[in-house]
Order: C-alpha cells, then structure tokens, then sequence
C-alpha cells in the first residue's frame, strides 16, 4: 500500500523534510541517509544550508550516500555530489568523514566494488545487507528512480551497487541496486511537477507487480514508504491514501 502527503510546492515539502531530518539528527546518535540528485531535492538542500536548520541540525550524527552517480568528476555540473556540495555541504558542519559520495571519476565498475565494500563496512547489516535509516528519491516522468530504468532493471539483483547505462544518452552511471535502495527503514519518494502526475496514477491506481516503472517496485524492506507530492504531480489522486 502507498501512502502520500501532498504539498502546496517545493518549499513547503522541503520545509518538512528539513523538520524531519533535523528531529532525526537529535534521536539518533548516527543515521544512514541516502540523498537524491537532479532538481527535486535542490529547495530542501538551500533551505537547510541556511539558519536555523544550518545550526540546529546535528549534522555530526549523519552519514550521506547517494542512490546513483553519473560518471562524471565532482566538479561537473551534472553531478549529484556536486550539487549537494555546493547547495548544502560545503555550508554546514558535516564532517568530511560523515560524506559517503560515489566518486564518478573512476573506473565505473572498480568503483561499484569500491562503493560496495564502503556500504559493508560502515552501514549496519540486517541478513546480510545494509540497512539505511532513511533512503529519499526522486522519481522521472519516465518511472525511473536513482538510475535504474524501465525495461533495463533486475529487481532481484543481488549486489549493493551496479554501472547502469542511460538508455537514451548511453551514459554510464554508478546506481545502488533495486534491493539495497529497499533495504532500509524509511523510503521517500519527493515527486514534483506535472510531468510526473500520470505516472503517479498508475502507481497508486495497478498494482505494483504490473508496472515496469521501477519506482513503482521499490519499497522499504524493513519499514515504511512514502510519497511526498505537490498538487501537480498529485492532480490525478483523490483523498490521502491509495
């Protein structure tokens, strides 16, 4: 079952996830998060660069991952890392150790093992995968979430990380894999925009085993999943729950 809560827009939504990672900070002395690229996240990125959240976030208690990577140096400006570098990281008091990014300059699959074995040893295991504190996503008008991609996604692969290939651009791309995005204990999907509204449909209209969209198929293995919508890409829901 999926639940959501619709927002007004951008700010409102990125007002309550800061609310909400700020209370995760204060309860827990370490959390696993994993952030989204592309523009969903960029109003919730700004407005925690900035006070209060800038100050009462205990950012010393948070350790960032990302869902997927573009095989790009940090300093490219299509880089999920870099966007959140220059948004967020480089204006609060993160420790540098506490920032787990996906170095999209190296070789894509050397980096997938690499990424893998990082995720092993510092995110506490649950039968035998890591397990994060909260996973957020995007989604794209497409389906598609991190990078994986409608007819181009094994959702019972069975490695942490893999190297997927855009299939327009033909870009590769480093993207955690459909079982690990799952493995945690609380998944929110931001989705934003009109473009998004009749994918948003189905998903909560068909059950998920007769979509392609893998962010249809991706579900919190040990907690809950939500959708965090504004009205656009909500126009095509009724009431709060599906």
């Amino acid at each position: 079952m999926h639940t959501y809560r619709c927002f007004t827009g951008p700010d409102e939504a990125a007002g309550v996830l800061a609310e909400e990672l700020q209370a995760l900070s204060l309860a827990q002395e370490v959390s696993h998060i994993v952030l989204s690229g592309g523009s969903t996240p960029q109003h919730w990125f700004a407005l925690m660069a900035q006070p209060p959240f800038a100050r009462t976030i205990r950012w010393s208690a948070l350790h960032f991952w990302w869902g997927d990577e573009r095989c790009v140096a940090p300093e490219d400006s299509t880089s999920n890392y870099g966007q959140a570098e220059q948004l967020l990281l480089r204006h609060v008091a993160i420790p540098a150790a506490n920032i787990h990014r996906i170095r999209g300059e190296n070789e894509p699959r050397s980096e997938a093992l690499r990424l893998e074995a990082e995720l092993r040893a510092l995110v506490p295991q649950q039968q035998g995968r890591p397990v994060f504190d909260w996973v957020l996503l995007g989604m794209g008008a497409d389906g598609h979430t991190a990078s994986l991609f409608p007819q181009h996604t094994d959702f019972d692969e069975e490695r942490l990380a893999i190297v997927a290939t855009h299939p327009q651009s033909g870009q590769l791309r480093i993207s955690l894999s459909a079982l690990q995005l799952a493995s945690c204990r609380r998944l929110t999907f931001l989705v934003l925009g009109t473009d998004k509204a009749e994918r948003i449909g189905e998903i909560f209209t068909r059950p998920a085993e007769t979509l392609t969209y893998p962010a249809a198929r991706i579900s919190a293995a040990h907690g809950v999943t939500e959708w965090y919508l504004d009205a656009a890409s909500a126009a095509h829901l009724q009431g709060g729950k599906a």
